[in-house]
């Protein structure tokens, strides 16, 4: 539904002409054309962006349908060439330039031009990008509004245990020792990871959210041991996706750098999820981020007190755009609050064993086995925009290698190691 006074249409359309069997195409090289079939991947389908009764197509590979000069055309930007005033017609739509010309479409070499007036050619109907039973436009928007949303049944068993077999070649599901077990660089390791890396519906949003050019910047999977959370911890911490985590001073002014999706390989439900999040405040206006490591304890707490916990379906996904702090540690030391009380009263009150200590008691329960349920994976995937990764190619490590202190430092700026 739109706001009072403006039409409501879908945010991923194909845009179809309503007398003859063609659509409106948008190819990768910019040039536009039209074809009785829009392809399976969605890759054909338009990003529909509205200015009050206004609207621009874009593809998603960024060009924007235009009028510029009188004719069909695209561009990279949008501006009053690029938008059209929509005039509705019950269910069909006609969409008028700037200059008071129509869009139309004909079985003809150009197929898609102008037209002085409005007659059946330049009618169109708009049918919405459906994938994995759901409107992709719809969560588009809802993640460009909110910036966060969350997709059930988008892993089906076999995918799961794809997966689940890719992270135990990785030895990600090994724990010892310490709350997780994470392990990088997941995207090339076996087929599943990298159809993950790549799912359709993630690409679909990503790439008309985001840019055309990102670029997979991380895929790591993370192991929690829940019991070892509560009863080992002493503090929660909070962190960042890259390229937030790397920053060194406040001053991050790109809060939408990133797009980041969650895949849950096991449920997250009140007994097992340690996961929370909170979305980065904005300080300095609109394009600042506040980030956790770069935050004083005060801060922390104040951002954190409205994190909230992060429960979700087996196979489903967590998708957000822009850095959210995240822990998977919430409830360091809860076990002991809660037991430590009760233990102590049973103990006193006759209850348990009196030949038993309290420290016996608290060993035995360190040393409880692992519990599969207890200890949920999660494979988290980060994109990031084309303008944060490295123009020129680095130096080679054994030509900085000759260069002395501004051959190590040029190694910092360009992230190259030279050799010793």
């Amino acid at each position: 539904m739109g706001r009072r006074g403006q039409i409501a249409i879908d945010r991923i359309v194909a845009l179809r002409s309503s007398v003859l069997p063609i659509y409106v195409l948008i190819r990768p090289d910019g040039t536009v054309t039209a074809a009785d079939e829009v392809s399976e991947d969605g890759n054909d389908f338009l990003t529909t962006r509205m200015f009050g009764d206004q609207i621009a197509f874009q593809s998603i590979h960024g060009d924007y349908l235009s009028t510029e000069g009188g004719a069909i055309c695209t561009r990279r930007y949008c501006s009053a060439d690029e938008r059209f005033t929509v005039e509705k017609l019950e269910t069909q739509y006609a969409f008028r330039s700037r200059t008071g010309a129509y869009l139309s479409v004909s079985d003809r070499a150009p197929f898609v031009g102008l037209a002085s007036q409005a007659g059946d050619t330049e009618v169109f109907q708009l049918f919405s990008l459906m994938m994995y039973g759901v409107n992709v436009g719809q969560q588009l928007d809802m993640i460009d509004r909110t910036g966060c949303i969350q997709i059930n049944d988008l892993l089906s068993s076999d995918d799961l245990q794809s997966l689940r077999e890719g992270v135990a070649e990785a030895n990600g599901f090994a724990l010892g020792g310490g709350h997780e077990t994470r392990v990088h660089g997941l995207a090339g390791c076996t087929q599943s990871l990298a159809d993950l890396a790549t799912h359709p519906l993630v690409m679909q949003i990503a790439r008309r959210l985001l840019s055309p050019a990102m670029q997979l910047a991380s895929m790591e999977s993370c192991r929690t041991d829940v019991d070892h959370v509560r009863k080992e911890l002493e503090v929660t911490t909070w962190n960042v996706v890259y390229p937030y985590s790397r920053a060194m001073f406040p001053g991050v002014v790109d809060p939408r750098a990133n797009f980041t999706v969650t895949w849950f390989l096991d449920q997250l439900d009140a007994e097992n999820s340690t996961w929370a999040f909170v979305k980065a405040p904005l300080s300095d206006g609109t394009c600042t981020p506040q980030l956790p490591h770069l935050s004083s304890p005060g801060e922390v707490e104040a951002v954190t007190s409205t994190a909230q916990h992060l429960l979700a379906q087996t196979g489903s996904a967590w998708l957000c755009i822009g850095p959210y702090w995240m822990s998977n540690n919430v409830g360091a030391a809860s076990f002991w609050k809660d037991y430590d009380a009760q233990t102590r009263y049973k103990h006193l009150s006759g209850q348990k064993d009196a030949g038993q200590s309290f420290r016996a008691l608290t060993d035995a329960q360190r040393s409880a086995p692992l519990k599969d349920e207890m200890c949920p994976t999660v494979i988290q995937a980060t994109y990031l925009r084309e303008n944060t990764t490295l123009r020129d190619l680095a130096p080679s490590p054994h030509v900085l290698a000759t260069y002395g202190e501004a051959g190590r430092q040029l190694a910092e700026l360009t992230m190259s190691a030279p050799t010793a």
